[in-house]
């Protein structure tokens, strides 16, 4: 049994691959969220989480739960520890896991030095990716697989907000973005089955990061959406500076083999389906 924590937009992937193999799986929740043909979630908390794992005969957890808000973990450090590094600790002590991670992680990287699977921080700059990497050190302490992603989207969007490629694509107005983040986005329909094999699959340990070919900034990956959805409103770029985020923070797939352009699956993505007929779940 496949365990998958959070409903959010990673584990809404998650869900339909699991389904598409026909995998047996459960999912927690902190809230009865939508979760699609999935059905209702298993609430639980830190302290009963662990007797649902075996109530539950869990084998692996795909750990797609955060407190991912950067301006809410700023503000409450706490919750930010709870979910980031608390969680992942009590989940690795008991079942094997896959802990969802990110580019955060990261420090601001002003050389640009290339971010592989086995490049050390120096440091993150916020709440949020400090608790992230402590998470992720808990979870290779315990054996389990980190799995970094990095500014994801995809089919299947989040109960909570839309993700950044469809709030740029159906936004009337005209857009000034950052240009000075970069990053190598994350396509989840193309990435979400290693997820799953990452799970299943015993032989795979340590650092993954699973990341579409190709770094952008914000500004570029907005026009691009854009031009490919036929949505004409301007999109401009300007440099933020912001001490929260990596300036260079594009991760390079090393361990796998690498997943498409970011611009071949945008391509798809906006051709296809129009942003607001996207699977609803």
């Amino acid at each position: 049994m496949i365990g998958v924590l959070g409903t959010g937009q990673v584990a809404q992937h998650v869900l339909a691959e699991l389904r598409r193999r026909a995998l047996p799986h459960i999912v927690f929740s902190r809230s009865a969220a939508p979760i699609g043909e999935s059905g209702v979630s298993v609430l639980y908390t830190e302290a009963t989480l662990p007797d649902l794992l075996r109530e539950h005969k869990v084998t692996s957890v795909i750990n797609c739960a955060a407190q991912r808000d950067i301006v809410a973990c700023e503000k409450d450090p706490g919750s930010a520890v709870t979910a980031n590094v608390v969680l992942p600790t009590i989940i690795g002590q008991h079942v094997r896991q896959v802990y969802i991670s990110t580019d955060y992680v990261f420090d601001r990287n002003e050389e640009c030095r290339p971010l592989t699977e086995f490049t050390e921080s120096k440091g993150a700059l916020s709440i949020y990716g400090t608790t992230k990497w402590k998470g992720e050190q808990m979870v290779l302490a315990n054996n389990g697989v980190v799995a970094r992603i990095s500014s994801p989207w995809g089919l299947y969007p989040s109960p909570f907000k839309p993700h950044f490629a469809d709030f740029a694509i159906m936004s009337p107005n005209a857009l000034d973005l950052p240009n000075d983040q970069h990053f190598n986005p994350t396509y989840l329909p193309d990435v979400v089955g290693t997820m799953v094999d990452l799970a299943i699959d015993e032989q795979y340990n340590g650092i993954y990061h699973l990341v579409s070919s190709g770094k952008t900034d914000w500004a570029a990956f907005a026009q691009i959406a854009r031009r490919f959805r036929k949505n004409k409103q301007k999109v401009t770029g300007s440099a933020r500076n912001d001490k929260t985020r990596p300036k260079h923070g594009a991760l390079v797939n090393g361990r796998l083999l690498p997943f498409r352009h970011w611009m071949i699956a945008m391509e798809e993505y906006c051709r296809g389906q129009l942003a607001e007929e996207r699977i609803k779940r």
